[in-house]
């Protein structure tokens, strides 16, 4: 499954000139998986500073070019993933059974840790546990239960930190179940995350916990912190033949609402 590069997200600019980019993009993407259609599945993206353009830019990924979905960021400029702005997108995202992958970009606190690629190696995982908890906290997760969301980099640092997180939902309700009473553990069985986690027992962990069914084979390629030989994490497990499968493809093709066929 193919998906561009976080820094073209472009959240920055005005919204028709991103607009005019991820049509671009997209329209690539879609060539790309139409010229190799047993290889290559796609999803595009989208200008989330103005949701009108991203919810019409995500119908026309979905309707003309024949992608599966679209990547998004961890937030969008001032925009956790729970501004009521965003809703609209979701709740398109929602109804058309678009896959979305939230990926970290544009992490906190670089300007205060520029030594040692800390935004790379801590801001990243914080990334995605605030987008995490952003959809979960904010009940965009409930309110959309058909949503299918899938976290970057084995949901970053949320699946490690869910028992503070839920002790902190059990222990000071008033602050942090605001806008949703569910427990936030329960909403690890309604997301999906990719196995790169660059860790043997910390992809173990993401299974037990998470499940099988919820994690699929990510490299994060082409970049250095990414897997060096796609899928070496999951075939060190040693894990029998069917939850192979699941990892490498089944998971996937779930997520993105295709038949295995397709790829036969």
């Amino acid at each position: 499954m193919l998906s561009t590069v976080p820094v073209m997200f472009s959240y920055w600019a005005k919204p028709h000139h991103a607009l005019e980019l991820h049509q671009a993009l997209n329209d690539h993407m879609a060539d790309a998986c139409n010229a190799h259609p047993r290889h290559y599945a796609g999803i595009g993206t989208v200008p989330l500073q103005s949701p009108r353009l991203a919810v019409q830019e995500l119908e026309r990924c979905m309707d003309q070019l024949g992608l599966q979905g679209v990547q998004i960021g961890s937030h969008v400029n001032d925009w956790n993933l729970d501004a009521p702005e965003l809703f609209e997108f979701f709740q398109a995202a929602s109804e058309l059974g678009a896959a979305i992958l939230v990926h970290p970009w544009d992490m906190m606190g670089t300007a205060s840790m520029p030594k040692y690629w800390l935004p790379w190696l801590v801001g990243m995982p914080a990334e995605q546990s605030r987008a995490a908890c952003s959809l979960v906290f904010g009940g965009v997760l409930e309110r959309l239960p058909k949503l299918k969301i899938c976290m970057a980099h084995g949901g970053g640092s949320f699946p490690y930190t869910i028992g503070r997180i839920e002790h902190g939902f059990n222990m000071r309700p008033d602050l942090v179940a605001t806008d949703n009473p569910r427990n936030p553990r329960e909403y690890l069985a309604r997301m999906y995350f990719d196995s790169w986690v660059a860790d043997d027992r910390a992809l173990r962990y993401l299974l037990d916990t998470c499940g099988v069914s919820r994690v699929m084979l990510g490299t994060d390629y082409p970049f250095p912190l990414g897997e060096q030989t796609p899928g070496a994490g999951i075939a060190s497990l040693g894990l029998g033949e069917a939850d192979q499968a699941r990892l490498y493809h089944g998971t996937a093709l779930e997520w993105l609402g295709l038949p295995k066929s397709r790829f036969a």
